[in-house]
This record gives structure tokens, C-alpha cells and sequence, in this order.
């Protein structure tokens, strides 16, 4: 059943193009020195390709030969040529070429503005760690040990830098090993989000092709006082908030006051979708690039108005019965295998519109058809939560402009804001939940206390909103990390942390594909979702096009070969291998800022998983035709289709696999991302196997829940938002029954 469409329908505006925003400010921590290293090191990533001083048409802006890559007239000519093919047929000319192969970090602005505003993210150990290798490698005995030159970094030619970042990529050393991955990475996500060629080059639009300016509904946040009063405050916006907020104003009206607290920022629907360049700065935790402390898995998380309901790709699975199952019997909560809890998948399905009308754009009828010619027998369409409306936007993981997208902001919020006494408060962190100290015998919660930053700017200002009823719903990142602030002693909190870890493989085809057109994630391959007989596998699916969320991952041998590849984009899938993970990690308070760092390293058991996902990928993508297939793997090269005999191509990619399934994917230098968190909240049956009870209850406290992803048993083993939001829904009319009962003791008269 197909939801009518919501209050919060969007509303056309006279604007030509999404409205914009400035990146925020940083603090440049490194000093001059150390900065000339860091960017020599990401000229070397993604350099300036020249030709001949005799031939080159602007060498007067080329400060420093040792910086460039200088080509013969006939490596240069072969390069622009082998370029003009790439992004054929887009049509370009000559000069804007030029540009793409002269273009390098240290010649842009805003490439330096971005760094500087993604290392200021770092965690203050890492900053340390970074600051000392940096000015190591500015000195002679320092790049002596770690580069095997007697020159400091800066002062070696390109070439030499190249063997340089080849040579950490073999190292026996992780630490090493991990550099190598780290600095490629922020190296080519820096050059996507900041260049000013590659969109002309590719033909890459900044909007997609049907957009209209939109503004979406009319949210009203409250600038605080010291001091806030209301009967229910729930910290974060995300999909669990969302839905509580809504069964609580569904179920009270205005007769419940609820305030919702999100530290990030709101975004009306005319700022989206938001460019390459700002867009992960704004919506995501430090700037989309959070890694575990060890560097073997980068975390991508949302951290705005709406959480990962605005970032998300609007895939709705219902989590499988074999997941179902293991919690009701496992973990002892039988209501998860039964009817209410259905009853809840079922409200947030309706709810949202969930609908499987979806025509796959190239890469996801790749997926589908590849993985029937491959002999899959469970290819399928990904149900979307878009209202009954196809939704062919690959763009709304940065913001969903037409609104049809129905996470927290576009449903569920305002449906809420017009039935119930609900509030909204933006730019506020959280610390800790305040308890009433008058209750001696069991934790009572009485409000939260944080502090409020204005959206202008301004100083902060610390307030206490007393409420009560007190539900987190901050994420798995933050929501244990407001306990241990809030001295909940439960050795639980934090730990049990799953990540459906990733591993990515991309195909270059003939056909001119436009990845960026079209619905990101509509289709899966579920064939090897359950590898042990326990359900732990690997699901394959495609992934958001977007440059700088796809391409970073694309595996780096040199700055040249990784420009022309890059270059290749309107021809490019990619796709990943997601597993539901057995191995956990877990959730730790940093002990300077307090923000919450990981601690996660994908086990032998797990990855093997991502592996047999990515040789799958990889015959899916043969079948299909893919002209080249990349595996992400850093020290493998990938397979090229050649234009002989059918049958001696087959032979040659079959002698390619088995060099592949040697070749492994062993972290630091495989990439592995994870964009979906649980589980450091436990919800269980007994206090001492996780956090909260089976209604979200904190164990040992009273009017303290928690509604997230982190209440999860185990990683759910699909996309997490609907799980998240039957979760949600699951506590919320628990706490709904509190509040009623609470309400018949009031207006019983005392008998003393």
C-alpha cells in the first residue's frame, strides 16, 4: 500500500540551480614544512601531466619541473588521444584536455581548503602521528629510513616520489602499508571534490537532468535559552528518531511535548543536491573520512538534519528470517520472529511507500542480468522508500532535492511537526543525560544537558533541556558514547560494533553508460548471502556514482594511470561485495575531544566473505561485456578485454581469476568502508548480555531508551533503515504505554 503523499511535499522555487554553501572553517595544525611534504605527496597522487617545454603552451605557470610529469610530444599526444576516447562521446576540446592533465593540488585553492578542513577532523593521536611522519619526511635522515632517498620528500622528482608510495604499498610494516592507503585516498578524494576539469571533461552534471528547484517543509528551530522544558527530549534525527517522534505525536497530539536535538545543521531541499565539494563536509561525520584506529576500515555516517535517512540510497529490505530467527531464539526476544514485530515493518513500510516500480539504470541491470547469466538464482529488485514514485536520482546521497526520498525530513518529521507539540534544535551536542539525584535507588533520567551552537556562528552556550522522558537515538557512533558520558557503568556499552564491511570491484564498458543517471542501489544479487549456514555472506550490489564517492576507491598505481582511469568515468560501474559481518569491534570515547573513535579490524572469517563477493562481481561483470575489470585491490592489475577470439578471452580471464584469489584482500591496503553501523547498544533479554531491555529501556534505569541502529542484536545483514525504523517503532509504542500509564497514576487521587 502506497503512502499519500506527505505534508511535507515539495514546493517549486525560482532558483537555476541548488542554492550553496561555503565549506566551514578549519584549524591548519601543520606547520609550513610539514605542509609542503603533505602536498608534495598529493601532486604525486594525482600530478600535472606536461608535454615537452618546447611544445607546452603555458610553462611560465609550471614553478617546479620536479613536480610535474614531463611527457615526450608522443607519450603526450597518446595520453590527450587516449583521453578523448575516454570520455567519448562527450565532445571536448583540446584546451580542456590540457587542463585535465595539467591540473595538480598544489595549483588549487580549494583542494588545500578541503585537506586542511578533513585533517582537522582527525582524531588528536592521529594528528600527532601525522605531524611527526610529516616532518620526518622533511628532513634528510628522516626520508632516508622511510623512503630510502637521502633527499628530503619534497626535493625528489615525481618518479622517485611514485616508487616512493609503491614502495609503502609493499612494505612489510602495516603502519607503512596503511599510509600508503591513506594518503592515496585522501589524494584522489581531494581531486574529485575540488577539481575544476573533471566535470567538463566527463560531462558530469552538477544537478541531475530532470531537476527543479524545490524548498521542502517549513521546519522552525528554537534558539535555546540555559535552560529548555519539555516531556520528552530525543537526542538525534535520524531514523529512529524520526519514527518515534512520529508514533509519539500520532498517539499524544499535542498533548506530549517532544523536543528532537541534532548536532549537525538543516538543509532545506533548495540547497540540494549539494556539490562534490561541500556536500560531505555538511552531511557527514568528519566529512565522510572516519577511520578505525588501526586504518583498516574508513566509516562513512551521516550528520545532519535527518541523519542516514537524508544521506542513505533509499534501499528498504526487511531484514531476512534466518536474522529473525537468530535473534528471537539466540538472544532469547521471541517477539522478533512474531506478529508485532512484523506489525512494525509493515507500519514503516506503508508509511514510507515503499515500492519495487523501479527500472534499473546500466549498472544495476548489469548486476541483474549478469548475475543470471552467471548462474545466480537470487537476483532481485531493491524496494525504495520513495512515496510509489520511481525515483531515477543517483545524486540524493547528497541531499534528495525533489523530496521523494521519505526518511525523517520529508515524512515523518512533518507529519509529526503538524499533529503534535514537537520541536526542533539544531547545532546541539549532546554530553551527557542528567538523572534526578532525589532517586537513590534506581537511575531516574531527567533531562540532558549540552551545548547549543548557533547555525550563524557566535559563541556556544551551555544548556540543560530537563524532560521526562529521555530517548537516545544518536546513532551507533554517538548514542554509547552519550552513556559512558552519562556514567552508565554497563560494560556492554560500546561493544558488539558491526559494520557490514565492503570491498569494491568497478567495470569500464564500451557503452556510454552515465553512471551518474538513474537510481543508485535497485538491484541485489543474494546468492551468497549465507556462506557458513549461519547467515554470514556476502551480498552484491551497486553503488552511488557520484565521483567523489566512487572513484577514491579505484585502485592507484601512478598519478598518470589513475588520471586517464578516472577519466574513463561516464563508462564506469562499480559495485561492492557487502557482508554481514560475525566478528565485532567496538566504540570507545576519545579521551581529548570525547568523540567516539573505533576500534574494528575486518577479521580472516569476514573479509574471506568480501572476497567471494568480488570474484563473483568480477565473473558478473565478464559476462556482461565489461571491456576492463578492476578489482580495488592496490598491487593487482586489472582485466582487459581483448578484441580476439571470444574463446581465448574466456581462457585468459579464467588464468586472471586464479591470479586474483592468490592476490587476497588483507587489509590496511584492500579498502574497506562501511556506510552501515550496529549493535554497540545491545538490546537483550538479560542486563548482563547488552544495554537495553526488549522494549529500548535502558537496563537499571527508568525513562531512559534508546532507538537506533545500536539496539541491534548482531549486523542485520541487509541496508539497516527499515530494521532500524520497526526497531523504532517496536520501542516507541513501548514508551507510548509509559507515558499512558504514567497518565492514569497522575489523576489517581492519593489515599493518605
Amino acid at each position: 500500500m502506497a503512502a499519500p503523499p506527505p505534508p511535507s511535499s515539495l514546493s517549486p522555487s525560482s532558483s537555476s540551480s541548488p542554492k550553496e554553501i561555503p565549506l566551514p572553517d578549519s584549524i591548519d595544525f601543520l606547520s609550513e614544512s610539514q605542509w609542503a611534504v603533505f602536498m608534495a605527496l598529493m601532486d604525486t597522487i594525482a600530478p600535472a601531466i606536461l608535454p615537452p617545454k618546447s611544445i607546452a603552451s603555458s610553462d611560465n605557470n609550471t614553478p617546479d619541473d620536479k613536480s610535474v610529469l614531463r611527457l615526450s610530444q608522443q607519450e603526450y599526444a597518446a595520453a590527450a588521444s587516449k583521453i578523448r576516447a575516454a570520455v567519448s562521446p562527450h565532445e571536448v576540446t583540446a584546451e580542456t584536455i590540457e587542463s585535465y592533465l595539467r591540473e595538480r593540488p598544489s595549483d588549487n585553492p580549494m583542494f588545500e581548503k578541503i585537506m586542511k578542513l578533513v585533517l582537522s577532523g582527525l582524531p588528536p593521536s592521529k594528528k600527532r602521528e601525522l605531524k611527526i611522519l610529516l616532518s620526518v619526511l622533511s628532513t634528510r635522515p628522516g626520508s632516508l629510513i622511510l623512503t630510502s632517498y637521502g633527499t628530503p620528500l619534497p626535493q625528489l622528482g615525481l618518479e622517485d616520489r611514485t616508487r616512493v608510495l609503491e614502495g609503502w604499498r609493499e612494505s612489510r610494516l602495516w603502519a607503512v602499508r596503511g599510509l600508503f592507503k591513506s594518503m592515496t585516498t585522501l589524494g584522489k578524494l581531494g581531486f574529485l571534490r575540488s577539481s575544476n576539469t573533471f566535470a567538463p571533461l566527463t560531462g558530469f552534471p552538477s544537478v541531475p537532468k530532470e531537476w527543479v528547484a524545490t524548498s521542502s517543509f517549513p521546519f522552525e528551530f528554537i534558539r535555546p535559552t540555559a535552560e529548555v522544558e519539555t516531556d520528552v527530549v530525543i537526542i538525534g534525527s535520524g531514523c529512529g528518531s524520526g519514527v518515534v517522534t512520529n508514533r509519539l505525536a500520532n498517539t499524544f497530539g499535542k498533548g506530549v511535548k517532544v523536543l528532537v536535538l541534532e548536532k549537525g545543521g538543516h538543509f532545506d531541499a533548495s540547497y540540494f543536491p549539494m556539490s562534490q565539494t561541500v556536500g560531505l563536509s555538511a552531511m557527514f561525520e568528519a566529512g565522510g573520512v572516519v577511520e578505525s584506529d588501526d586504518g583498516s576500515i574508513t566509516v562513512t555516517a551521516g550528520s545532519c538534519f535527518g541523519g542516514g535517512g537524508t544521506v542513505n540510497w533509499s534501499a528498504s529490505l526487511q531484514p531476512q528470517d534466518f536474522v529473525r530467527k537468530d535473534w528471537a531464539e539466540t538472544y532469547k526476544m521471541p517477539f522478533f520472529d512474531g506478529r508485532e514485530f512484523q506489525e512494525c515493518l509493515n507500519h514503516v513500510w506503508e508509511k514510507m511507500g515503499v515500492t519495487d516500480k523501479i527500472t534499473p539504470n546500466h549498472g544495476n541491470q548489469v548486476l541483474l542480468n549478469g548475475g543470471r547469466q552467471t548462474g545466480c538464482k537470487r537476483c532481485k529488485i531493491v524496494p525504495q522508500n520513495t512515496r510509489g514514485q520511481p525515483h531515477n536520482c543517483g545524486y540524493c546521497t547528497l541531499g534528495c532535492a525533489n523530496g521523494e526520498k521519505m526518511g525523517p525530513v520529508n515524512g515523518w518529521f512533518p507529519e509529526a511537526a503538524e499533529k503534535g507539540a514537537v520541536e526542533f534544535m539544531e547545532g546541539f551536542r549532546a554530553e551527557r543525560v542528567l538523572f534526578d539525584e532525589k532517586k537513590k535507588s534506581k537511575k531516574v533520567a531527567c533531562g540532558v544537558a549540552g551545548v547549543w551552537t548557533p547555525k550563524e556562528g557566535g559563541e556556544p552556550i551551555k544548556v540543560v533541556v530537563k524532560a521526562k522522558k529521555v530517548v537516545v537515538s544518536a546513532g551507533t557512533l554517538w548514542s554509547p558514547v552519550v552513556l559512558m558520558n552519562s556514567g552508565i557503568k554497563n560494560p556492554q556499552v560500546g561493544k558488539n560494533l558491526y559494520l557490514h564491511p565492503v570491498n569494491f570491484v568497478a567495470g569500464a564498458f564500451d557503452e556510454d553508460i552515465r553512471p551518474w543517471e538513474g537510481g543508485s542501489l535497485t538491484t541485489v544479487v543474494g546468492d551468497f548471502e549465507d556462506l557458513d549456514g549461519k547467515g554470514h555472506g556476502a551480498k552484491l550490489e551497486a553503488m552511488s556514482m557520484m565521483p567523489s564517492l566512487a572513484l577514491p576507491f579505484l585502485t592507484w598505481r601512478s598519478g598518470s594511470d589513475y588520471k586517464l582511469m578516472a577519466a574513463k568515468y561516464r563508462h564506469i560501474n562499480q559495485y561492492i561485495s557487502i557482508i554481514r559481518d560475525r566478528d565485532t569491534g567496538y566504540i570507545y570515547r576519545d579521551p581529548y575531544t570525547g568523540d567516539p573513535r573505533i576500534s574494528y579490524t575486518p577479521s580472516d572469517f569476514d573479509r574471506a566473505h568480501n572476497f567471494v563477493g568480488v570474484l563473483e562481481l568480477c565473473k558478473i561483470l565478464h559476462a556482461t561485456g565489461a571491456r576492463e575489470i578492476h578489482p580495488c585491490l592496490p598491487g593487482f592489475q586489472p582485466f582487459v578485454r581483448s578484441q580476439g577470439d571470444p574463446k581465448k578471452t574466456d581462457k585468459a580471464f579464467k588464468k586472471w581469476l586464479r591470479k586474483l584469489k592468490k592476490h587476497g584482500n588483507k587489509p590496511p591496503v584492500a579498502p574497506f568502508v562501511s556506510a552501515h553501523q550496529m549493535g554497540t547498544c545491545r538490546m537483550s533479554a538479560k542486563a548482563k548480555d547488552g544495554v537495553v531491555d526488549p522494549r529500548g529501556r535502558v537496563w537499571d534505569t527508568e525513562g531512559l531508551y534508546v532507538a537506533d541502529a545500536s539496539v541491534f542484536p548482531t549486523a542485520s545483514g541487509v541496508n539497516p533503515m527499515v530494521t532500524t525504523m520497526a526497531l523504532a517503532d517496536w520501542v516507541a509504542r513501548g514508551i507510548c504505554e509509559d507515558i499512558k500509564d504514567e497518565l492514569v497514576v497522575e489523576k489517581v487521587p492519593s489515599r493518605l
